[in-house]
């Protein structure tokens, strides 16, 4: 199973299940990141355009949407190199709109075999 979640919301060490993953620009040092996926992170002008209100969350989307597009072979081959192996896909927020939400329409649209919970 694929799990798409913060990385404040990550269970316990002993509890969790497969690597952890950093889909984000930056991770804590202290969760033990095994590596983080560049090619599903936002842009830091996307996150701060967000953050900041200059962009909605559809003009957002829409970005993120163009950069997958452009990112693609390197997005194609993170996606072939999915097992069934258990992961951990983590970003910073905790709660609302994220770009997790469509790591996990993009992994269910291309990948639709495996198993993708976001919380």
């Amino acid at each position: 199973m694929i799990t798409i979640t913060a990385f404040g919301n990550l269970p316990l060490v002993k509890f969790r299940r497969g690597q952890v993953y950093s889909i984000a620009l930056s991770h804590p040092g202290n969760v033990g990141v095994h590596a983080t996926v560049s090619c599903l992170t936002p842009t830091w002008d996307m996150v701060k355009d967000y953050k900041a209100r200059r962009i909605s969350e559809a003009e957002y989307t829409a970005k993120y949407r163009k950069l997958m597009v452009q990112r693609w072979p390197a997005v194609k081959r993170w996606l072939d190199s999915l097992g069934d192996q258990d992961a951990y896909l983590c970003c910073w927020e905790k709660t609302g709109f994220c770009h997790r939400y469509l790591v996990a329409k993009l992994i269910k649209k291309f990948r639709p075999e495996l198993e993708v919970r976001v919380s």
